[in-house]
């Protein structure tokens, strides 16, 4: 995936109405015991009990998930979860039973994919098994303070996921209502956090004698060891010591003495060395302190263990809530992982049909992850897609080809696909892709020879499919991969072809891979089969990996064999046995039909070229087109301008000579003219009108921020109407100093010098009233500066006041920073704030902006302009107090 394309912001949808779960949903409690049924097993197994939820055993064989590698695919699964018990349940994920509990699943595990596109991973890392330690806790055990610090870790990941998931509940309803019952058991999680220090040490804090007996025990071993120091150093003592050391012997302090020193140095003897001639003796001047110690260290013992067994009598009264926490945290790791895993295949959620089977562009999931690499920022595969498709009329689809050309692949692709569906796993399919849920999947893959069970191929095969082909109806798929290869060609195609019709009857879907000649051409017999065959470039001997719908594909051994150099010889006996057998003739059909295909696939190509090219030609006429038009606007716009000033100069002319006819003393020709050159303006008027019409329809594009056009020095006057564009507010023009070109701008109480560049018409009307000689004069400031202000709030400048930094902040303590900021900014009644959170992954923005919709103090919020720091600032507005 291309690191330039955006993906669209879950914020987006924070304006529409807020999603809901569906009321015929899926229960969520019932979906989840299914789930969690394998953590059950495995504590009813130690138990030595029956599980708490029974299973309702699947009608797919263990042979189908082996056969389809799906063990392998639900480790890939597993290694997506953070969690032991998320791990457990991914290894363990079994086929659901119920078509709304698949879609529930499904549109779970959508929501957690969209998540991890555009935001934050939801916070599940850092869970522990503890079911053993509150099992413990509960039969009155006392727990270590290791298992203290897991219970307390976990509490911390709930209150993370329920927070989490409580703030896009808008964008991911079925996620959080998963969420909603987690407890993160606040008064416990207080408790243990106040009281056990990470790697489980009772904190000094933890009662108000703790720390005063710890340090007790540590100014008694001070004392000691002082007195140890004097002792190794007194010259009384240097006859008698075997080292210049002291060691401690059941918990108390002693020193090596010479064994012939044992009778001369007074004190208690608690030992000799492994060599017996050290004797460790507790000297008399320790005793008194080392049973201080002693009286110190259980005194701390005590009070430690009081309080370990007060957390753990606390563990037991919070074990419910624990526990469901814990499922519900179990199951988000699932879901979590399988979001991960499904962003890995790029999966999409399918269409579940009664019949229909349309897999657009399907991949292998285990090809996939294998050859899945980064090359200069983008993501490539070189595993090649397919569509896997058959009709609803017809059952059976014979798939035929080359070897090695990809035909197990295909058949395993639908096979893995219908497994994950059933497991409510999107599936590595593009969109608009449909399956029906099989009830029962049963596959006959791989070889069936067994030596220990007395079995051939041919053996294996037949005992593999008589175990499932009685219970195959409408709801089944069948997978048969080189069906009865290994007998008599002839005997193996005739019961090949009884199986298949077999479970026509019955009404299974069927996809079937094969060289037996006769099954190629059943789909010319029937029309409850379709063919498909693998393609195959001759000029380079290898298979394109590339399905071929409505026609048989030829196993192409003669053509190999004689490319690869095989005895000329040979390869002529061998037609000329084909020829003696009736054989040639389908060899030589699947040849015509496979060049007739070749070409016309040729002449798709040289369509689609030249389809390409139109699109093209068109594209640039269009452009040259568009250009044509804005240049003769353009043309128009330049020659009715010239014919206003011409009219603007007639204008004039007529009134200095009324005016001055005015002035004439002469009753007659004062009448006389001034009646004719009434006339004459009103017939100017009309036309004036027109070319007014013609200048509004040819005016040139708009330009500046949203459409504006700015104002020109020519066209300044005071009192007119001016929006700001780095204040984004209008206001009214009160004075201007042509010289430094700097303005005079009212807007409400504020008077604002700037620059002429920043001001604009407020709007096209506006633009259109002031050039046309209906612009607002001198005198009409104080009524303008009243209305530009009415019904709008003033943001002020960028400020230290006004604006807080989140860069290199955890979305949610960025968000509780938000909040506090914004409750500020409404006491302070600033009107706005300057929120910046950087650009960085993204992450941040989504969240600051999926956040200000729901606060109570924003009523609206843009990105920042370029001068307030762009799409790295969000500028918000805030309701008055």
């Amino acid at each position: 995936m291309s690191t330039d394309t955006q993906a669209p912001e879950i914020t987006e949808e924070s304006s529409e109405q807020p999603r809901e779960v569906p009321a015929d949903a899926f229960p969520l409690d019932a979906l989840m015991e299914m789930t969690l049924e394998p953590l059950r097993s495995a504590q009813s197994e130690e138990e030595d009990a029956q599980p708490l939820y029974p299973w309702e055993r699947t009608e797919i064989p263990q042979k189908s998930f082996h056969d389809l590698q799906w063990p392998q695919l639900v480790e890939h699964l597993s290694n997506a979860a953070v969690s032991p018990e998320g791990r457990m349940l991914a290894l363990s994920l079994r086929p659901l039973q119920k078509r709304e509990a698949v879609e529930r699943r499904m549109q779970e595990i959508s929501e957690c994919q969209q998540l991890l596109r555009i935001d934050d991973a939801p916070p599940l890392r850092g869970l522990s098994d503890i079911r053993k330690a509150i099992a413990y806790a509960t039969r009155g055990g006392v727990l270590i303070g290791e298992d203290l610090y897991a219970v307390a870790r976990n509490c911390d990941v709930a209150a993370r996921a329920s927070r989490y998931f409580r703030q896009r509940k808008v964008n991911a309803p079925y996620l959080g209502e998963a969420a909603w019952a987690l407890d993160a058991c606040d008064e416990l999680r207080h408790a243990l956090n106040h009281a056990v220090e990470p790697g489980g040490r009772l904190a000094d804090a933890a009662s108000p004698d703790l720390g005063r007996l710890r340090r007790a025990v540590q100014n008694h071993h001070d004392r000691i060891r002082a007195k140890v120091d004097h002792l190794l150093k007194a010259s009384s003592m240097a006859t008698h010591l075997q080292d210049d050391f002291f060691t401690v012997r059941e918990d108390r302090y002693v020193l090596p003495i010479r064994v012939s020193s044992k009778n001369t140095v007074n004190g208690i003897v608690h030992g000799y060395s492994s060599s017996g001639q050290t004797a460790f003796i507790e000297p008399d001047e320790l005793i008194t302190l080392n049973n201080q110690l002693r009286w110190s260290q259980i005194e701390l013992r005590e009070e430690e263990e009081r309080i370990l067994a007060k957390l753990s009598g606390m563990v037991a009264r919070y074990s419910d809530p624990l526990l469901r926490t814990m499922d519900i945290l179990a199951y988000l790791d699932l879901i979590m992982a399988s979001a991960t895993l499904s962003n890995q295949l790029g999966s999409n959620v399918p269409e579940l049909t009664d019949g229909a089977l349309s897999l657009k562009r399907a991949r292998h999931p285990l090809l996939w992850l294998k050859f899945a690499r980064t090359i200069a920022g983008e993501e490539v595969n070189d595993t090649v897609p397919n569509d896997v498709r058959l009709d609803e009329e017809k059952n059976v689809l014979v798939v035929s080809g080359p070897n090695t050309g990809g035909k197990t692949v295909l058949l395993k692709t639908l096979g893995l696909c219908g497994l994950m569906v059933r497991c409510g796993l999107p599936i590595p399919v593009a969109q608009g892709s449909k399956i029906p849920l099989f009830r029962g999947i049963y596959t006959d893959i791989g070889d069936e020879q067994s030596i220990e069970r007395d079995l051939s191929t041919f053996s294996g095969h037949l005992t593999n499919i008589n175990t499932f082909v009685n219970k195959t109806d409408h709801a089944s798929l069948v997978l048969l991969d080189e069906l009865f290869a290994g007998t008599d060609p002839l005997q193996g195609a005739a019961l090949a072809v009884a199986l298949l019709e077999e479970l026509t009857t019955r009404g299974a879907t069927t996809v079937v891979t094969t060289h037996l000649e006769s099954l190629k051409t059943l789909a010319f017999q029937s029309g409850a089969y379709a063919n498909a065959s693998m393609g195959f470039d001759l000029e380079k001997l290898t298979p394109t990996y590339t399905v071929i719908y409505g026609l048989p594909g030829s196993s192409y051994a003669l053509r190999i064999a004689a490319r690869l150099g095989f005895p000329e010889q040979i390869i002529g006996r061998a037609k000329g046995v084909l020829e003696g057998e009736e054989h040639q003739s389908v060899e030589e059909i699947l040849s015509s039909l496979e060049d007739k295909r070749v070409e016309m696939e040729s002449e798709m190509r040289r369509l689609e070229h030249a389809r390409r090219e139109a699109e093209a030609n068109k594209n640039k006429y269009h452009k040259r087109y568009n250009k044509l038009v804005a240049r003769e606007k353009d043309m128009v716009h330049d020659q009715t301008r010239k014919l206003k000033e011409e009219l603007d100069a007639a204008r004039n002319l007529i009134r200095e000579k009324i005016a001055g006819l005015q002035k004439a003393n002469s009753k007659k020709t004062k009448t006389y003219s001034q009646t004719e050159l009434e006339k004459m303006r009103d017939g100017l008027s009309g036309i004036d009108s027109k070319i007014q019409k013609a200048k509004d329809y040819t005016k040139p594009p708009k330009t500046g921020p949203k459409g504006l056009v700015q104002i020109k020095s020519e066209d300044v006057k005071e009192g007119m109407d001016v929006y700001a564009h780095s204040f984004k507010r209008k206001g009214t023009l009160i004075g201007f100093d042509k010289s430094s070109h700097e303005a005079h701008v009212q807007m409400g109480v504020l008077k604002i010098k700037m620059k002429l560049a920043d001001l604009y018409y407020p709007d096209e009307a506006s633009r259109r009233k002031h050039q046309s000689g209906g612009g607002q004069r001198s005198g009409s400031n104080k009524q303008a500066s009243k209305s530009s202000g009415a019904g709008e709030r003033m943001l002020l400048p960028q400020t230290s006041d006004n604006t807080v930094d989140l860069r290199g902040m955890r979305a949610d303590e960025a968000l509780e920073k938000v909040e506090l900021f914004l409750d500020a900014i409404y006491a302070a009644n600033l009107g706005g704030a300057y929120i910046i959170h950087g650009h960085g992954t993204g992450a941040l923005k989504r969240a600051v902006r999926g956040y200000l919709p729901s606060s109570s103090y924003v009523t609206d919020f843009r990105r920042g302009e370029r001068s307030e720091g762009g799409d790295g600032v969000t500028v918000a507005f805030v309701r008055s107090n």
